[in-house]
């Protein structure tokens, strides 16, 4: 029994020794982070048998530092990427992973004039809101909760005011 759980501490930890030392993202071995945490936890339970209590603790415990030293550089990995404007390959991200960064991956600002562009707020709305006829009369949206948008910086202050919108920036 020690052994399938050595097994796939081991497969675990040659993964996170493998995504600390390099700079580029790495294809992980598993979908997502929860199937790592239901393989290890099946094999801290194999068949009812039950460890000393003292042993699976201590065995949870280096996994969760083993999890969060991996997911902490993933992220570090993830952001950099993305401040860069550099692609992220999807396929070298967990099922986790991508459901955060994908909406952050569609967010395309569109180019606008420099004196424009400080005309303009980001802003996340806060519940849902019809087409917004903007001061420009441009129509915008429909937009849903904890959508992102460029909206001019009038609107964006009564919209904040109405409780509708956050200013990001």
């Amino acid at each position: 029994m020690s052994w399938l759980i050595n097994d796939a501490l081991k497969r675990l930890v040659d993964f996170v020794k493998l995504e600390v030392s390099t700079e580029e993202l790495q294809k992980p071995p598993y979908e997502s982070y929860a199937q790592i945490i239901q393989e290890l936890n099946n094999r801290l339970s194999v068949g009812g048998n039950v460890l000393d209590k003292e042993l699976v603790e201590s065995t949870r415990a280096m996994i969760r530092e083993t999890l969060a030293a991996l997911i902490r550089r993933r992220i570090e990995k993830l952001m950099k990427s993305y401040e860069l404007g550099r692609e992220i390959p999807e396929g070298s991200l967990f099922v986790e992973e991508r459901r955060f960064f994908m909406p952050l991956l569609e967010l395309r600002v569109l180019e606008t004039p420099k004196g424009e562009a400080r005309e303009l707020a980001i802003v996340s709305f806060r519940k849902g809101f019809p087409v917004l006829y903007s001061v420009r009369l441009v129509a915008l949206g429909p937009f849903s909760q904890f959508d992102v948008a460029a909206i001019p910086r009038s609107d964006a202050g009564e919209l904040q005011r109405r409780g509708i919108i956050d200013i990001v920036r």
